[in-house]
């Protein structure tokens, strides 16, 4: 997997510069550093690597979408990049990753942030965009069920809604998606982060399962 040497590298160590030094820990709710500037040209573990290396992190670390947006174990059925679209038959740039589930699952946000859309669009059905912190989006598609409403605040594991099969799909699944700076990103790596438990760690011994 060609992602799994990140883990590797968090493992090992890293030892880069701090990006929130300037930042008081009275004063969190300016929410500005360099994390903002980070361009989504830069390589996903790049982003990752400035925001693990943050000695300030885990006060604000839950303004990004950080996490998996399902009680259950990791389970991707498609992952970011080219692919054969299971529908129209064509080779398309698939800019998320479709992740196992059943309809009626629950689906929570990945990060604190305000809803900015929710409503139908042909291709990922029912969805949800959540703006965070930093540049970051996140979009959850396929919903058979929509939980909250554009312009609502939401926290992060608060429940937006439940899987579903709605929108141009073959069965029911999450079709989730990160942007940073209105780029997209893959978010393989963002599932695999908790920074609740123990400070920041990987949950590859919780949840690794792959398909």
């Amino acid at each position: 997997m060609k992602k799994l040497a990140f883990s590797l590298l968090l493992i090992s160590g890293i030892s880069s510069v701090g990006f929130s030094q300037n930042i008081a820990l009275n004063n969190l709710t300016t929410k500005e550093d360099n994390w903002k500037g980070l361009t989504p040209l830069l390589e996903v573990n790049d982003i990752l690597r400035y925001i693990y290396s943050d000695p300030l992190k885990e006060n604000y670390i839950h303004t990004i979408p950080a996490g998996y947006p399902l009680d259950k174990d990791i389970h991707i059925n498609s992952f970011y990049g080219s692919r054969n679209h299971p529908v129209h038959n064509v080779t398309k740039f698939h800019r998320g990753i479709d992740l196992k589930g059943d309809v009626g699952e629950k689906v929570y946000a990945t990060g604190d942030g305000q809803v900015i859309e929710a409503g139908y669009k042909s291709d990922i059905g029912n969805y949800v965009k959540i703006k965070h912190s930093y540049g970051f989006e996140s979009i959850y598609g396929h919903l058979s069920k929509i939980s909250v409403k554009k312009g609502q605040n939401i926290t992060r594991h608060q429940l937006i809604g439940k899987v579903g099969a709605t929108g141009t799909v073959t069965g029911p699944h999450l079709h989730y998606t990160l942007k940073k700076n209105n780029s997209y990103i893959d978010p393989f790596d963002f599932l695999f982060l908790d920074f609740e438990s123990e400070g920041v760690s990987m949950l590859w011994a919780q949840k690794g399962k792959l398909a």
